[in-house]
């Protein structure tokens, strides 16, 4: 090459590239300044929005190069698309037509301005749901182009009703992760699926189209009139379409459909008929590579495993789509599926299949126009010692199905297991002979009819035992089953050995015989009736980690009879005993000797029985881990009925502690299972309760030193009442224990409802007086509780009032030195902290202690008294009498003027405190042997306190007027707090 070459290369070379770097300056500049998201977004959703009956909107729209290079692009994000076809305004969720994470468009508008052709290079679709929606009416939500409705003259419409384009080419078309919903509310079908994906091409031309596609999904689930018929399928679909404009027929070519991994092949048409206003379907549909291998290759690999065999024989899997789909409308569907004479034998594998033969015909008329029906007309096997005979036939599939199955065969289920490779782990032993004529409904099976069913011959399994190491499953039996009933139910079973063990249950049956036999079924209108008597000795069962039950040496009688109150409903009878029952529902147990159950349960509606009859044992045992005392009971029978369960001085011991119960006890199975409320009416008697052990077993439950401790632990803390408890008791109970006082002769009645526990109007003796007690204790969480009381003990004791309230010594400390007994009334509440403890600014009290002749403790000091003031008794230091009232409110303790009455002084004390000790109080001298009247203030605290003589500032404050305003404003008080209780515990 010259030098003139180079340099003419040269100048174009970089001509070229300025040239092209122009060019991508230029659209760097049109993407980035000209056409961005924030002018493109308004503009693409108002076209939109103006040509379509429906309503986009959008976060984001772009326009793409590079990323779509060399080709421009739109790139839409988070779109939503809402049809206009059903309704304009008030949308619905069956408006929602399309949403989507992303979807870039990419076309050629310049093939359009030019040559009137649609060139769709690619649309991509990322995230998207569809909801497509048909209404009863038969209005689609899809249909969201506009119709042109403006009046225009014959020339102009002739010229404009045309295509859009004269050709439509449709490179790409994607679609991923996709969830697609069809609700057809006309013909009551509703499919889903889920994980969608698809790839599509078409070339769009004048009276001929063709389409070019791949589909698969994840899974289809499909319901039809409310009931679930496809669940967990997943396809695949490869096909080549062509549309035929002028017939308006879509003809299926070269199209491939895999379900569950089964290949099968599709042809045929779907044809627009515009007088049905349907669509005429005519698709047939085969196996692809029909062969007995192809057969064994549908079984899933978990089952089999793929090896190499030979086969011979014919075999044929093929049906039909056809009929109109439309308004109320839906095609039939068949399936024939044949095998003849075929053979097979697994090289690596001792036995094979010597014979197998098998004819079937279904079809399925989701309209119910048309039967719809499955057929086994004949199935046979024979092979490896077995011969399987068997031919079975459901009518009425889609309605009431009427199943009618007849086998007769003998397995040899070990030399069967050596016949196909299963996968490692899996072994089948033993033998089963089976000749068997079964005819029944479904609905028989579905509302307990069992008596309907019509079953002769029998079953025999002998050392069957199926075993997969890797899921944990076992089944091992030996029984024998003959049915010996021609137009009823009757059996004779007997089971010598069962045994079931999976990941979730375990179970273990022990010699076991039976016999069932019902009354002849003439009258359809009502449950035919059975009896089912029953002998085991053992039985063994464990449902995942929660539930076990063990049963040994039991007799019962099963009847199964027509409802009292709906003929047509079952009524359930049951009778049994057990030398031992025992069963774990969680961390609870339960246990019984001698048990006996006597109970009948009638059927109300589905899922709702209404039992009732009598449960009785020698003794029971229940433990619980909430609770550290286990409860033992003997010789209680136990009434079920009306929904409640009544006890009839049911005797239980749990420790120290004895009860008798007696009432009933409401919703036992809607509280254990839908945790609804639990209700009871209960009356309890007891020689002896101990509350020191019993309260110490629900917060110690694990601590058994902590429960025998006799006295309730200094470290007690809050309990919280569970919701679903509504429980009324009638108490009566001889002897209470509680730390270290003893209460004798408690009567009253005690709700626990609300989470709390309301003791109303309790009487009983205890500290040599009697006690009337009312009392709440509430507690919703463990941090925080609330307790109140009002307490009117008669006669008590000083020393003993103190020890049995601790909080008076601090509330009112001048009880400590005295010496007598007084009467005591008392209303308080307070905030409960964790720990039990007194919040002391929410405690409010109302308070008045009246005695007679008490004694002042400290002889010292009445010495040096009763010199200075002249006493006459200069021995012993008794008052006439005292009536103190006394209110504690917001942290304060106010001691209201009360006189006091010593030898030859009469005063008049009060004055006030706060709950750390600081007090206020005056006494004022009333009447005594000085020619004077004063008034002595004392203030401080016990540890320093100060003296102030004055004037006597009560005078006026003690007189009978005076003194009734305190009792009246004392007694509202306690009014107040006793209201309280009620509102908490108010239904």
């Amino acid at each position: 090459m010259n030098k003139r070459m180079k340099k003419i290369v040269k100048v174009t070379s970089i001509s070229l590239g300025t040239l092209l770097l122009v060019i991508v300056l230029l659209i760097t500049v049109a993407v980035n300044w000209f056409f961005t998201p924030e002018k493109l977004t308004p503009i693409v959703l108002r076209t939109a929005n103006q040509t379509l009956n429906a309503k986009l909107d959008m976060k984001r729209v772009e326009l793409t190069f590079f990323s779509t290079f060399p080709r421009f692009g739109l790139k839409l994000t988070e779109g939503t698309l809402v049809s206009k076809s059903i309704r304009d305004t008030l949308w619905q969720k069956t408006d929602s037509l399309i949403t989507f994470d992303k979807c870039v468009v990419v076309v050629k508008p310049i093939d359009y301005l030019l040559n009137n052709k649609i060139n769709l290079h690619y649309l991509g679709l990322k995230g998207a749901s569809i909801y497509a929606y048909k209404g009863k009416d038969g209005i689609v939500n899809w249909d969201i182009m506009k119709s042109d409705t403006t009046t225009v003259s014959a020339d102009t419409l002739s010229k404009s009703s045309g295509p859009i384009a004269d050709e439509i080419n449709i490179r790409r078309i994607s679609l991923k992760q996709a969830n697609v919903i069809f609700d057809d509310r006309d013909t009551r079908v509703y499919t889903r699926l889920t994980n969608a994906n698809l790839k599509l091409s078409a070339s769009l031309k004048k009276g001929y189209s063709a389409l070019d596609m791949e589909f698969s999904n994840d899974n289809i689930l499909f319901w039809q009139d409310g009931q679930l018929l496809v669940n967990k399928v997943a396809t695949k679909l490869q096909a080549d379409l062509e549309l035929n404009r002028a017939i308006r027929t879509l003809t299926v070519k070269k199209a491939g459909l895999t379900v569950n991994g089964v290949a099968l092949d599709l042809s045929g048409t779907l044809k627009r008929d515009t007088v049905q206003k349907a669509i005429d379907v005519n698709v047939h549909y085969g196996l692809h590579a029909p062969s007995l291998k192809t057969v064994f290759d549908m079984i899933p690999e978990s089952v089999l495993k793929r090896e190499e065999m030979t086969a011979k024989g014919e075999v044929l899997l093929e049906g039909d789509i056809k009929g109109f789909y439309g308004k109320e409308q839906t095609p039939l569907v068949t399936i024939k599926a044949q095998i003849k004479d075929a053979s097979a034998k697994y090289d690596k594998l001792p036995y094979g299949i010597d014979n197998l033969t098998a004819d079937f015909y279904g079809a399925v008329d989701l309209t119910r126009k048309t039967p719809s029906f499955a057929d086994l007309k004949i199935f046979h096997f024979q092979g490896a010692h077995t011969d399987i005979l068997a031919d079975a036939k459901i009518q009425d599939l889609l309605g009431d199905p009427d199943i009618t199955l007849n086998t007769r065969s003998t397995i040899d289920m070990t030399a069967l297991a050596q016949t196909f490779p299963l996968q490692e782990g899996v072994t089948i032993e033993g033998k089963v002979d089976a000749d068997l004529r079964l005819k029944c409904r479904l609905s028989s099976i579905l509302r307990q009819d069992l008596g309907r069913i019509k079953i002769g011959g029998k079953l025999n399994m002998t050392g069957l035992a199926l075993r997969d190491t890797s899921r944990n499953f076992e089944f091992t039996s030996d029984a024998k089953l003959a049915f010996i009933g021609k137009d009823n139910l009757a059996a004779r079973i007997e089971v010598t050995k069962m045994v079931l063990n999976s990941n979730n249950i375990s179970s273990e049956l022990k010699k076991l015989t039976a016999t069932v036999k019902s009354t002849n079924p003439q009258d359809t209108t009502r449950i035919v009736d059975m009896e089912c008597k029953l002998d085991m000795n053992q039985l063994k069962a464990v449902m995942g980690d929660s539930i076990k039950v063990f049963c040994r040496k039991a007799k019962s009688t099963l009847r199964l009879q027509p409802g009292e109150l709906n003929p047509a409903m079952p009524k359930i009878g049951l009778n049994l005993e057990s030398d031992t029952l025992f069963c774990r529902l969680g961390a609870m147990k339960m246990g019984m000797d001698k048990a006996g159950f006597a109970i009948k349960a009638e059927k109300l509606r589905d899922s709702l029985w209404a039992p009732k009859g009598i449960i009785g044992f020698n003794r029971l045992f229940v433990s619980t881990p909430e609770f550290a005392l286990p409860i033992r009971m003997r010789k209680t029978a136990v009434t079920v009925g009306d929904r409640a369960i009544t006890l009839r001085k049911a005797n239980m011991r749990i420790g120290r502690s004895n009860l008798t119960a007696s009432g009933a006890v409401y919703n036992l199975y809607e509280s254990l299972k839908k945790n609804k409320t639990i209700h009871a009416k209960l009356s309890i008697a007891s020689r002896n309760l101990d509350c020191n052990q019993l309260i110490n077993s629900l917060n110690f439950p694990e601590d058994t030193l902590q429960v025998e401790n006799d006295t309730v632990d200094s470290n007690i803390q809050l309990f919280v009442i569970p919701k679903n408890i509504d429980f009324e008791l009638d108490v009566k109970l001889d002897k209470v224990k509680y730390d270290s006082m003893v209460f004798e002769n408690v009567q009253g009645d005690i709700d626990i409802r609300n989470q709390a526990v309301h003791l109303k109007e309790v009487s009983m003796r205890g500290m040599d007086a009697q006690m009337n007690a009312t009392l709440v204790y509430r507690a919703k969480e463990k941090k925080r509780g609330y307790a109140g009381f009002d307490f009117k003990l008669r006669d008590v004791d000083v020393s003993k009032l103190v020890d049995f309230v601790p909080s008076l010594d601090t509330i009112v400390p001048m009880l400590r030195s005295f010496k007598g007994v007084v009467d005591f009334d008392a209303a308080a509440e307070t905030v409960l902290d964790s720990n039990l403890n007194v919040r002391i600014p929410s405690l409010r009290s109302a308070i008045h202690i009246k005695g007679d002749s008490l004694v002042l403790m400290d002889g010292e000091t009445f010495t040096e008294i009763s010199k200075k003031l002249m006493f006459k008794n200069k021995e012993k230091n008794v008052f006439d009498s005292i009536a103190v009232n006394i209110t504690v409110k917001d942290g304060y303790v106010t001691v209201y003027p009360f006189l006091v009455q010593i030898d030859r002084y009469k005063a008049a004390v009060g004055g006030t405190q706060d709950l750390d000790m600081n007090f206020n109080y005056h006494i004022s001298i009333l009447k005594s042997p000085l020619p004077f009247k004063a008034g002595v203030t004392i203030t401080g605290n016990m540890d320093k306190m100060k003296f102030k003589i004055g004037k006597a500032k009560y005078k006026d404050a003690v007189t009978p007027v005076e003194i009734r305003k305190v009792d009246s404003t004392r007694v509202n008080m306690g009014r107040q707090i006793v209201d309280d209780f009620r509102r908490i515990m108010r239904r």
